[in-house]
């Protein structure tokens, strides 16, 4: 992995048992990363890969792209959840990825997730108000 902004810990799994899959986070994701923080500022990943046991345990979906290694949870902070998934949208909407939010009442207490699954997927999660 190389990144100028981002070191591998802030990528591996919460449960702190588990080893992240060879070649994982790929560059493709560190990219995408480095330039939202470029834009923005320091990018926070609130959820990298997930073990399949801790994907359970938190209520992830079976099949999260999080379990394979190629998924981040992001939030900014101190901007808007939506403006930065407006810019990720505008910037990268052509990309195989899967790209959605999670906003609430409060417009900077969201997430914005990104994966580089090679397959477009566009989504809002349960209980997001936009």
């Amino acid at each position: 992995m190389e990144s100028k902004y981002f070191k591998l810990s802030e990528f591996k799994c919460k449960c702190g048992k588990c080893k992240m899959p060879a070649n994982m986070p790929p560059q493709e994701l560190i990219n995408v990363l480095e330039d939202i923080r470029e834009h923005f500022g320091p990018v926070v990943i609130n959820s990298g890969y997930r073990c399949p046991e801790h994907n359970a345990k938190i209520g992830g979906a079976k099949s999260s792209r999080h379990t394979f290694g190629d998924a981040v949870d992001i939030v900014v902070k101190g901007i808007k959840t939506l403006d930065v998934y407006n810019y990720i949208i505008e910037k990268f909407n052509d990309k195989p990825w899967g790209i959605a939010k999670k906003i609430s009442k409060d417009p900077y207490a969201g997430f914005v997730h990104i994966d580089v699954r090679g397959k477009k997927a566009r989504w809002n999660y349960p209980g997001s108000i936009m």
